[in-house]
C-alpha cells in the first residue's frame, strides 16, 4: 500500500537541509498549490508550521501530510480577509509552538472583467480578498516580530502585478498594489524584519487542471523562453530562499518565477 505522502510527493520537492530550523511560520492559502507546497517544504527545512486556508483541498491535509514526514503543524480553518480569524492563527503559533519567525502571505484570488464590465460586488470581493487579507495578516504578525525584533515576510502576489493582462482589472490592481506594498513595508519595517514577494507566472495548480485546453495552450504560449507552466514546488523554493537567512541581504524585493513570461511581452 502506498502512504499518503508518496501519493503526494513530487519530484521537485527535494530532502530539507535545516534551513529554518527552529522557526515557525504561518502560509495561507496551506492546502493547495503553492502553499501547500510551500508550507510541505518549510517542515522538511526544519519549521514548524501554522497551515491557514479556507477550505479543505480534499486531498490528505497538509498538517497531517507534514505529520507524516514526522514534521511538525497545525491547521486552523480561517479566511485571511477576517481579522478574527487571523487573531487564531496568531494565537496558534504563539500558543502551540512558542513564537513566530515567517508569514508567507499566499491565499488570494481574482475575477474576470474589464473595469466597464466587472461587477462592484465582485470588485470589492478581490480587494478585501488580496488586500485586506494581507493588512490584517501585517497587522496581526508584525508586532510579534518586532517584539522579536527580526522576521521575515513573504507576498504572493503575481507577474501580472508588474504586466498587463486582458480582462483582469481587479487581479491586475490588487497584485500591483502587492509589489509596491511590499516596498513600502521594507523600508518601513527594517532592519530587523525582512519583506519580500514572489510574482509567480502560469502554474500547474490543480485549478488549472480543470481548465480547457485552450487555456492551458494559451498559458504556455506566454511563457516566452521555458515553453511550459511551472509547478508550485518551483515558486515554493523560491518563498523558502526568500524566507530564509540565504537571503540576508535582500528585502523589498518581487522576485520574478515566470519561466520567461515578462522577458518578451508581445
Amino acid at each position: 500500500m502506498i502512504a499518503p505522502a508518496e501519493i503526494d510527493e513530487h519530484p521537485l520537492m527535494g530532502p530539507g537541509r535545516g534551513r529554518l530550523e527552529g522557526k515557525v511560520a504561518i502560509v495561507t492559502g496551506a492546502d493547495n498549490g503553492i502553499g501547500r507546497a510551500t508550507a510541505r517544504l518549510f517542515a522538511r527545512e526544519g519549521a514548524r508550521v501554522v497551515c491557514m486556508d479556507v477550505r479543505e483541498s480534499g486531498k490528505l491535509r497538509i498538517d497531517r501530510l507534514i505529520a507524516e514526514e514526522k514534521g511538525e503543524a497545525a491547521f486552523v480553518q480561517g479566511d485571511v480577509s477576517n481579522r478574527d480569524d487571523w487573531d487564531r492563527v496568531v494565537k496558534t503559533a504563539v500558543g502551540q509552538f512558542g513564537g513566530l519567525d515567517i508569514l508567507h502571505g499566499n491565499a488570494g484570488g481574482g475575477s474576470a472583467g474589464k473595469i466597464h464590465e466587472i461587477s462592484e460586488s465582485e470588485w470589492g470581493r478581490v480587494i478585501h480578498l488580496n488586500m485586506y487579507g494581507l493588512f490584517y495578516g501585517a497587522r496581526a504578525v508584525i508586532p510579534h516580530l518586532l517584539e522579536a525584533g527580526q522576521g521575515s515576510i513573504v507576498f504572493t502576489a503575481s507577474t501580472h502585478g508588474i504586466m498587463g493582462r486582458a480582462g483582469s482589472a481587479a487581479y491586475c490592481a490588487t497584485n500591483a498594489a502587492i509589489v509596491n506594498l511590499t516596498r513600502e513595508m521594507a523600508i518601513d519595517y527594517g532592519p530587523g524584519i525582512r519583506v519580500n514577494c514572489v510574482c509567480p507566472g502560469p502554474i500547474a495548480t490543480s485549478r488549472f487542471a480543470t481548465t480547457s485546453e485552450d487555456h492551458k495552450a494559451d498559458q504556455i504560449a506566454a511563457v516566452r523562453a521555458l515553453h511550459r507552466m511551472g509547478q508550485p514546488e518551483e515558486v515554493a523554493y523560491a518563498v523558502l530562499f526568500l524566507a530564509s537567512d540565504e537571503s540576508s541581504y535582500i528585502t523589498g524585493h518581487p522576485l520574478v518565477i515566470d519561466g520567461g513570461q515578462t522577458i518578451d511581452v508581445r
